[in-house]
């Protein structure tokens, strides 16, 4: 398999790990919430209604967040893996290319089984 450029690799690594994150937190909020509400929040009236609200809200935009991030983690993946073979497209001169593609087409009209 051919080799993934450096700078795809780290950013597969970090989209990968920010995924997870965000899923997580999507998937159980109250535990996050509690987290964040011990760490950053001034003591204030317990209020169960807002607590749900924020819950809830944490529900809903961290799916579309994870899913975003999910969406950029497999197009940098899928730009990492077709790098040499883009970089090779683009360093070639326009006869060359014409040349792959008389061959291409030569190869698949000579293959047993398909007809013309």
């Amino acid at each position: 398999m051919r080799e993934i450029p450096i700078h795809y690799q780290i950013a597969c690594v970090i989209l990968t790990a920010l995924f997870i994150w965000s899923f997580s937190i999507a998937r159980e909020p109250r535990g996050w919430r509690r987290l964040f509400q011990s760490m950053f929040s001034k003591s204030e009236t317990f209020s169960v209604n807002r607590n749900k609200v924020i819950d809830e809200a944490l529900k809903r935009y961290g799916i579309v967040v994870a899913m975003a991030i999910l969406v950029v983690d497999v197009s940098c993946f899928v730009l990492g893996a077709t790098y040499t073979f883009r970089e090779k497209q683009r360093t070639q001169s326009p006869e060359q290319r014409e040349n792959a593609r008389e061959f291409d087409r030569h190869q698949h009209n000579s293959k047993p089984g398909i007809a013309n």
